[in-house]
């Protein structure tokens, strides 16, 4: 049974393929945003296997498609599968773009011998005829299409059209002649007109062979699109046809499909009745990786055509519609065990209360991505991957756990966030991971360290692929960063003894380099989380005692919120998180009035991996309370933020101790 996502999706493109409501062929192009793990692609697939689906319907991947496809080529495979027989629909013919695909088949060189064109001319009028010659030649030239579209060469048929048999073949030959040969008049564009059409077709030829591929891809494609069109305006037919056709395009980023899918949306007169809808690890079209702020896609459960036709003035009249199916949970470290999006887990998961806290645990650690969620549950389930109560782990050991293979989780997530990435920048992911954002300031570092490619890749990687986020608040662009379980992962990755000798880094090293960098720059916040990640705590503390402003502390706090968020280097030290604690503050140095003792538990409750249980909520509010006494005008905001963590911890433990 369909889960919920599925039926938005299936309701939203029903909604956009449907023909009768004004304006149907002025379709959006969908594209599905996910990371890499999310669950776009799967949701994707799930529209081509609704099994009464009422029109047309195509599938590729971009990943599993042969390198260099052109784009005519992409449309060839899409072709065939649309010339497949619908149930109530019947099946699209292709006669322009059969007629163009063999035009390409055969470059002409117009130099080859005098009256190359002529002769051309004259074998195309021949082949048309409904004789054995041009029976022979449309068998022939569908099996050659049929090999380019990698079908199996014994076909009856070709791009909807029959190559075998007589009476089916003398039909198709009237079709090519009538409906295919009309439209090659005009159909080269550029507003040039050709009173024979057999003309076009030998010109086409010529193109091909001198190579303007760019050219003869868009009269291709344009030809696939208004065989589609005509299939949907034959006149009369038994069939409904309410539908329109729809392409189904997964890793649209992918350069085959990422030209075709161009080429398409360029059309001038629309792609209707052909909806396209894409997913994509990336920011997807090129626009949005260049414009995030404008390119901020809709919830799937909020998408619509009618957001979609709102939010095109300001994407230059696009007809790209991003959908984010997988939106990034950041959860706040005061967050219950019990809260909604916990519930809906636990219930898929089939597990009740008493692993409330072990699901909340689970679902903060990896910002709801749905294969790091699956991992985690894998590796804390043991060997049936079940959560189980009576199942007693370390929660703040789960990205070292290993799966049945040996593999520990930190080295698994870090690989699916590299994903078709070169390995070349897997050095500047480990840097990236434990920046405080990845802004221009922040990156330059990273940047310093890398060869000229890998600059490229490193900054491509920051506006295009979705493991970054380009969040909004209040209307104004935030910083990108890495999702929240990339940086935890890599981030307990470089932590391991010895850190990733392959990358010639190690916790200190890293963490010293950024924090030099934003000395030397006067980023004050990047220099006091590195320092705090260095385990440099009193001196962190004696700075922000210097800061502190006890009449408006609330940037003030902001601050102390930013720092602490810095990662830890090895969450699971001591036999348990207030054992953990006590190493962090065991310096007897006289403490300054921001203590040490507050920043080791807000930076252990801050990571989920330090502090699981909450445990830290307690001396959070209580050394902020001791502030408080110091802060004059400012007591009673500090007050309330005491309030947030004594909540915190009763939500946490209410019913006495913690579960899982």
């Amino acid at each position: 049974m369909p889960d919920g996502r599925q039926i938005l999706l299936e309701q939203l493109v029903r909604t956009c393929a449907t023909r009768d409501r004004p304006g149907a062929d002025d379709l959006p192009i969908v594209v599905l945003w996910g990371s890499r793990g999310s669950e776009c692609s799967d949701l994707l697939k799930s529209l081509n296997e609704i099994y009464d689906w009422p029109g047309p319907r195509a599938f590729l991947d971009g990943e599993r498609l042969p390198p260099g496809l052109r784009p005519h080529q992409v449309a060839n495979r899409l072709a065939f599968q649309f010339g497949r027989r619908v149930a109530r629909f019947g099946r699209v013919g292709f006669p322009r773009f059969f007629l163009g695909m063999w035009a390409v088949g055969e470059p002409l060189d117009p130099d080859a011998m005098a009256g190359a064109r002529d002769a051309r001319r004259t074998l195309i009028q021949r082949r048309l005829r409904n004789t054995s010659e041009g029976r022979t030649w449309v068998r022939n030239a569908g099996m050659a299409i049929a090999g380019l579209a990698g079908v199996d060469v014994s076909v009856t048929s070709a791009v909807g059209l029959a190559v075998d048999g007589g009476w089916e073949i003398s039909r198709t030959i009237k079709m090519l002649r009538g409906v295919g040969m009309r439209w090659y008049r005009d159909g080269l564009g550029g507003g040039k007109h050709f009173p024979d059409p057999v003309d076009a077709l030998v010109e086409l030829s010529v193109r091909e062979f001198q190579e303007d591929h760019e050219g003869v891809d868009e009269v291709l494609c344009r030809a696939f699109v208004a065989d589609v069109r005509g299939a949907f305006d034959a006149g009369f037919t038994p069939f409904d046809r309410g539908t329109s056709a729809v392409v189904l395009l997964d890793n649209v980023g992918a350069p085959e499909l990422r030209d075709f899918v161009t080429m398409v949306s360029e059309q001038r007169a629309g792609s209707g009745p052909l909806l396209v809808v894409a997913a994509s690890h990336q920011r997807y079209p090129p626009a949005a990786a260049a414009a995030p702020p404008d390119w901020q896609p809709d919830a799937l459960e909020d998408a619509s055509i009618t957001l979609w036709r709102n939010e095109r003035d300001r994407r230059d009249g696009s007809r790209y519609y991003p959908v984010s199916v997988d939106p990034v949970d950041e959860v706040a470290p005061t967050a219950g065990p019990t809260r909604e999006e916990v519930r809906t887990i636990a219930a898929r998961l089939d597990v009740g209360p008493p692993l409330f806290h072990t699901v909340a645990f689970t679902h903060r650690l990896t910002a709801a991505h749905p294969t790091g969620l699956e991992m985690v549950v894998d590796v804390l389930g043991g060997p049936d991957g079940r959560l189980s109560p009576g199942r007693r782990v370390d929660l703040r050991g789960t990205l070292g756990q290993q799966d049945r293979d040996g593999r520990s989780l930190d080295d698994r997530v870090f690989d699916l966030v590299l994903g078709p990435w070169a390995e070349e920048i897997r050095r500047g992911l480990v840097l990236m991971a434990i920046a405080v954002d990845l802004s221009d300031g922040r990156i330059a570092p990273i940047l310093r360290q890398e060869t000229r490619r890998g600059r490229r890749l490193i900054t491509a990687f920051r506006s295009r692929d979705l493991w970054v986020t380009h969040g909004i608040t209040d209307g104004v662009p935030e910083p990108p960063r890495l999702h929240p379980l990339a940086r935890r992962a890599i981030a307990h990755r470089l932590a391991r003894p010895g850190g990733i000798a392959s990358l010639d880094l190690v916790w200190d090293h890293a963490h010293e380099l950024l924090r030099d960098s934003a000395v030397a720059s006067k980023d004050e916040v990047a220099a006091l989380y590195h320092g705090l990640a260095l385990g440099r705590l009193h001196e962190v503390a004696t700075r922000l005692t210097e800061l502190f402003d006890p009449v408006h502390p609330q940037a003030w706090y902001e601050l102390l919120l930013r720092v602490t968020a810095a990662p830890l280097a090895h969450p699971d030290r001591g036999e348990t998180t207030g054992a953990h604690f006590g190493e962090l503050c065991a310096d007897e140095a006289p403490a300054p009035l921001v203590s040490p003792r507050l920043l080791a538990a807000l930076q252990l409750h801050t990571d989920p991996l330090g502090d699981p249980h909450h445990d830290m909520c307690g001396i959070v509010e209580m050394e902020l309370d001791t502030l408080a006494q110091n802060a004059a005008e400012g007591a009673a905001f500090l007050v309330e933020r005491c309030r947030t963590f004594s909540q915190c911890w009763d939500r946490w433990h209410q019913h006495g101790g913690h579960h899982g």
